[in-house]
């Protein structure tokens, strides 16, 4: 049977949860394994509209698509597109594709991602999937960008004595946010780094005020933030990290790393990542995840090493 747009229905949480989780386990388990409770979380990202594909009544395809704004532009993402192995080249995945693309011109959305921005399952098309590599570059997408996610294995995590001789050389202190000070770095965060401010609000709100890293001057001017993850300190309801099936439910994660432009070249951006990972071993975390980097060279400072990668690709329709 070839299967045409025809075959897709909008998504349905209360109808189609369950089988979409066994698709994706039936696809994706063995390589990309998720709970079904963090798979939820991520599908109710920004303006979700996701589709499923039917074949004689069972689901054998989803398409997962979100729309939010972007160095101040409204993106629309396809954050994940996934058929079941026996039901691959039969039209299934070009039919979702499509009808995804449909979705975002007809809501007037024109600037299109591959993957999402938070939350997210991916940055891009992860290269560990060739055949999804090859399905997107057939329908038109090109690789801009080469991006990583990161880990280390923080068990015998030890700062650089050189990073830490030349924050006090600089006159840097480094401390989690409470809730008297948390105002000061969703400050800084507006006026610097807009785009991570709801990012930041949505910590704040759910009261993980230790989870932001401020690195001030020795006047108390803040330089630089940070957003830490861990499963002992962190609120239930924030998904940073998904990847515990391959990572250990012991893993955290940390990043949104900014420093102002005014104070770079100061060592502060590797300071607070750094600190971030001390804290995070405090916190009998194992493994530490940093997800959607391309400068791959600064994290290695303090140990983070690639661990997957993702074809950044961007469209206009």
């Amino acid at each position: 049977m070839q299967v045409t747009t025809e075959n897709i229905q909008p998504y349905d949480v209360n109808r189609d949860a369950a089988d979409v989780y066994t698709l994706w386990q039936a696809a994706l388990g063995q390589t990309w394994p998720i709970t079904q409770e963090r798979l939820h979380k991520v599908l109710n990202g920004p303006e979700p509209h996701h589709f499923v594909a039917r074949v004689n009544g069972e689901i054998v395809g989803f398409a997962a698509t979100f729309k939010s704004i972007r160095d101040g532009e409204r993106i629309g993402q396809l954050a994940a597109l996934i058929v079941h192995p026996d039901k691959q080249r039969g039209g299934i995945g070009t039919a979702l594709h499509d009808t995804a693309l449909a979705h975002f011109q007809d809501v007037e959305v024109q600037d299109i991602q591959l993957g999402s921005i938070t939350p997210r399952f991916w940055p891009g098309v992860p290269t560990n999937l060739p055949v999804a590599v090859a399905f997107f570059n057939a329908r038109g997408w090109t690789t801009s960008e080469t991006v990583y996610d990161l880990s280390q294995d923080l068990s015998t995590y030890r700062t650089p004595d050189a990073i830490v001789e030349r924050v006090k050389k600089e006159g840097i202190t480094i401390t989690a946010a409470t809730s008297q000070n948390v105002t000061d770095a969703l400050a800084f965060e507006a006026k610097e780094f807009s785009g991570w401010l709801p990012l930041y609000e949505r910590i704040a709100d759910l009261g993980d005020y230790r989870d932001i890293l401020i690195a001030r001057d020795s006047d108390g001017t803040v330089l630089g933030t940070l957003i830490m993850y861990s499963a002992i300190n962190s609120h239930p309801e924030r998904i940073d990290l998904i990847w515990q099936g391959i990572l250990g439910e012991d893993a955290g994660a940390l990043g949104a790393v900014g420093v102002a432009e005014s104070a770079r070249n100061r060592g502060i951006g590797i300071a607070l990542v750094a600190g971030a990972s001390e804290l995070l071993k405090s916190n009998n975390v194992k493994n530490s995840f940093i997800d959607w980097v391309t400068l791959t060279d600064f994290y290695a400072k303090v140990g983070y090493n690639k661990w997957r990668k993702y074809n950044y690709s961007r469209r206009n329709l």
